[in-house]
C-alpha cells in the first residue's frame, strides 16, 4: 500500500531542523540540530509534550535513548549536560494520547532493538531502560507506534534500528568449540558487564565483585600516604547505589564479618588477602556488593585515573 510522507523544512534547510509527517499515522517525528534555538522556541508548545527521544552523532555513530513527559525540558537539559550529540530526534503523538508509560515502554522497545543492531554505540545509556507494567491495550499502541518510528527514522536516512548487513563475523574453526574470548577497552557498557567475563585493571585480572578492592588497593599503590578518611571521601558509599547501607570501606572489620550473620551473606571481602590498610595504619575492608550498573561508577573512576582496563567476556559454544 502507497503512503505519503510530508517533510517540512524549517527555513528551506536540507540539511537544517525539520518535521516529518505521514498518511494514517499518529506519531510526528522532529529532527532537530542541536543549535537550532529558533526551531525549539518556534514548536515550543509542540515539543513539550511525551516524547520517545533519541540524541545522535551520525558522524560518530554515538547514540542515546530517552523517554519525557517533556521532551523540550529534557533537551535543554541535554544542552547542557551532554556534548557528543549533534542532532535530536523526537517522537511525538499527533493526538497527545502517549502516557508515561507508554514512553516508557517506547524507550525500552527503542533500547533494546538499537542494542540488537549493534550498529551504534549506546554506552551514554548506563541504565538499562525497564519494561513497565501496563495493560494489553496500552502496549498494543506503543507497539503500533514503534513501527511508524522505525519507518520514519528509516525515511531520514538513520539506521540506529538496522542492523548492518556486511559485518564480518569471525568464522569458526571446525577443530574447537568455542572462539576466541573477546576483548572490550572502549565505551564499556553495563551490557558488557554480564554473563562470564574477567575484568583486567592495569594488566591484573579480577571480577566483579573484586573490583572495589582491586580498585581501591590500586590507587592506595598510586597514593600510599593516603589516610583512612581521606580514602572514604575518594571512595564514597554513593558509589554502591543501593547496596550504600552497608559501605564502601569498613574499618570496624569484626562488624563487617557480622553481617553475614545478620543478612545471610558477606557484604565485604573479609579474607585476610584482602584486608587493606591506609597510609596512617588502619586495617579497612571493602564492598563485594558490585552489579553490572554500579560497577559502572567503578569503570568511571578509573578512566578519570587515567587507568587501563578491558572486559574479557568468554566465548560463546558451538554444538
Amino acid at each position: 500500500m502507497a503512503k505519503t510522507i510530508y517533510t517540512y523544512l524549517y527555513n528551506d534547510d536540507l540539511r537544517g531542523s525539520r518535521i516529518i509527517t505521514m498518511d494514517n499515522c499518529f506519531c510526528k517525528l522532529f529532527s532537530i540540530c542541536r543549535t537550532d534555538y529558533a526551531f525549539m522556541q518556534q514548536f515550543k508548545e509542540d515539543l513539550e509534550k511525551p516524547a520517545l527521544y533519541v540524541l545522535i552523532n551520525r558522524s560518530k555513530r554515538r547514540a542515546y535513548i530517552g523517554e519525557t513527559d517533556a521532551f523540550l525540558t529534557r533537551l535543554n537539559q541535554h544542552i547542557a549536560k551532554k556534548d557528543f550529540w549533534t542532532e535530536a530526534l523526537a517522537f511525538i503523538s499527533t493526538d497527545d494520547s502517549l502516557s508515561k508509560t507508554e514512553v516508557q515502554y517506547l524507550e525500552s522497545l527503542a533500547y533494546k532493538t538499537a542494542k540488537n543492531a549493534h550498529t551504534y554505540d549506546l554506552s551514554e545509556n548506563s541504565i538499562i531502560p525497564k519494561v513497565p507494567h501496563m495493560n494489553y491495550i496500552q502496549k498494543s499502541k506503543s507497539e503500533e507506534f514503534f513501527k511508524f518510528v522505525q519507518y520514519l527514522i528509516k525515511f531520514i536516512g538513520c539506521d540506529v534500528f538496522e542492523k548492518i548487513g556486511n559485518i564480518i563475523k569471525k568464522p569458526i574453526s571446525v577443530k574447537t568449540e568455542k572462539t576466541e574470548p573477546i576483548f572490550i577497552t572502549d565505551h564499556i557498557t553495563a551490557d558488557d558487564l554480564t554473563g562470564k567475563i574477567a575484568i583486567i585493571l592495569n594488566g591484573k585480572s579480577t571480577n566483579k565483585s573484586r573490583l572495589g578492592v582491586a580498585v581501591v588497593k590500586e590507587y592506595l599503590i598510586n597514593h600510599p600516604e593516603s589516610t583512612f578518611e581521606s580514602l572514604k571521601s575518594v571512595f564514597h558509599n554513593g558509589l554502591l547505589g543501593e547496596w550504600n547501607q552497608w559501605g564502601m570501606l569498613e574499618s570496624d572489620i569484626k562488624l563487617a564479618k557480622s553481617l553475614k550473620k545478620e543478612t545471610g551473606a558477606y557484604r565485604h571481602h573479609t579474607k585476610t588477602e584482602f584486608v587493606l590498610r591506609s597510609g596512617d595504619g588502619i586495617k579497612f575492608v571493602v564492598s563485594n556488593q558490585w552489579s553490572s550498573v554500579n560497577v559502572m561508577n567503578l569503570i568511571q573512576f578509573i578512566k578519570e585515573e587515567g587507568w587501563t582496563i578491558k572486559i574479557k567476556k568468554e566465548a560463546t559454544q558451538h554444538h
